[in-house]
């Protein structure tokens, strides 16, 4: 393992470690799902991580919070969706931000509308496998989330702001770690 790829396990495990303990934090205050509170660090860790470390950010983040809280839940079948949002958010964060290096507005919202279209594809077919029938399902369910994007809209570029001016070697790539990318 590289050291680039070393230096990536510790940002990885904090971002792991926050989409775990900010939902509950959302949820005491009973802003609950609406938010999307796990979407903020898997997104931040996409706009700095390589795809891979993204990508399993991305994956064991809900996976780690439902077994520690038992959220999100599996029935009804909220934890494989996020799995499938959350690593299309992150990859697509990465691959725009980290790897193609364009713009955080960019990478933030094609990972957003790219989110949503496939949490409306996947409710629209698993919506009526469960009995619900509605024809505006799909639609409710995508729209109950805009809090949560207009929150990442606002957060996620300010902390990259942070990020820039505290800790530039994370929001540019050395060219160490865009050799390895490349590889």
């Amino acid at each position: 393992m590289q050291e680039s790829e070393l230096k990536q396990i510790p940002l990885s495990a904090l971002f792991i470690a926050s989409g775990i303990v900010l939902p509950p934090v959302f949820h005491l205050a009973g802003l609950g799902a609406t938010f999307l509170p796990m979407f903020l660090p898997v997104l931040l860790g996409g706009m700095v991580l390589t795809w891979r470390f993204a990508l399993l950010t991305a994956i064991l983040t809900p996976l780690a919070s439902w077994l520690l809280t038992g959220m999100p839940p599996v029935v009804p079948p909220v934890l494989p969706v996020m799995l499938v949002e959350l690593s299309v958010a992150a990859l697509l964060c990465s691959v725009i931000r980290v790897h193609l290096r364009k713009s955080v507005w960019l990478a933030l919202v094609t990972a957003i509308l790219a989110d949503r279209l496939v949490l409306f594809l996947i409710v629209k077919v698993m919506a009526p496998l469960l009995g619900w029938n509605h024809p505006l399902f799909s639609i409710s369910i995508v729209i109950s989330g805009l809090p949560g994007i207009v929150l990442q809209l606002i957060i996620i570029p300010w902390v990259m702001k942070m990020i820039k001016s505290k800790f530039p070697q994370w929001y540019h790539l050395n060219n160490e770690q865009a050799d390895w990318i490349a590889e």
